[in-house]
């Protein structure tokens, strides 16, 4: 049955790779259902593309649970910044990424409050840009940028982009802003590519999860230990001041870790690679 899990099936975003399947089902409608003996028989129908053309690559995109992600460029003017991070905010968007509110990013400087909001990618950049001289009877200027980006509950570097482009317009300023604009548009699109590229490969071999319990006493962090254990693959834990902290690989997503395994606590917050919990 055609879900977000089909995806975890491939590791990377490859076309050629996914070419190479037989198809994928796109939708599904149950026909008929019936019960004998504890036997279930389930009749269907589903919509199967064979190929995978451009469109279909893109429906798969869009159709996969992924990280929401927030950009936030800072050494030029508000204008100019604005420029560059709206750019690549688009490309994202044409991955199928939800974007974080930018102007909550401005007031919460720090990346562990904003991952207990949501947050889940953050993207970082400088940019710069200056005159080019005269090209063809316009004005033109060349613009670099440098783009990071980093899962927001760890700060752990996902992938880091370079990249260079130019403009040209009637004015200096339009130049300047048109080659901004190229720039981020290029190294955001790669930028969306490895990120999903490392998001598939986490999804396809297990996600890295933290799990934070507070206000946990030495033996309910042992009790919570030993069930954590009994479930997923531990790849450490610690315990101060009455908090509990636990590196984790798993299959499933944070809300259904939640749901399924600790229920009995109060969730604090959540995002796509932590769970606070108390």
């Amino acid at each position: 049955m055609f879900n977000e899990t089909k995806v975890r099936n491939f590791k990377l975003v490859d076309k050629t790779i996914l070419s190479k399947t037989y198809g994928f089902i796109k939708g599904s409608e149950i026909l008929e259902k019936k019960e004998d003996n504890g036997i279930y028989t389930v009749k269907a129908k589903y919509l199967v593309s064979k190929n995978i053309g451009d469109d279909d690559f893109f429906y798969i995109l869009h159709q996969m649970k992924k990280p929401k992600v927030g950009v936030i460029i800072t050494n030029l003017t508000n204008e100019l910044n604005k420029i560059s991070r709206t750019a690549i905010e688009s490309e994202l968007s044409k991955y199928g990424f939800n974007l974080f509110d930018s102007d909550r990013i401005k007031q919460i400087s720090d990346y562990n409050s904003l991952a207990n909001e949501g947050l889940d990618v953050i993207i970082t950049g400088q940019v710069t840009s200056e005159y080019a001289g005269k090209y063809y009877g316009l004005e033109s200027a060349r613009s670099k940028i440098f783009l990071s980006s980093y899962w927001a509950s760890t700060g752990k570097l996902i992938s880091s982009i370079n990249e260079e482009s130019g403009g040209s317009d009637i004015t200096k300023n339009d130049a300047i802003k048109t080659a901004i604009k190229k720039s981020s548009q290029l190294a955001g699109e790669k930028l969306a590519k490895d990120i999903i590229k490392t998001w598939m490969d986490y999804l396809a071999n297990g996600l890295p999860i933290q799990i934070i319990a507070l206000d946990v006493s030495n033996d309910e962090y042992n009790q919570l230990l030993n069930r954590i254990k009994s479930i997923f693959k531990v790849y450490s834990h610690v315990y101060s001041n009455n908090t509990a902290v636990f590196e984790i690989e798993s299959t499933i997503f944070t809300d259904d870790i939640y749901s399924l395994y600790f229920s009995d606590y109060i969730l604090i917050s959540q995002n796509m690679m932590l769970i606070v919990i108390k």
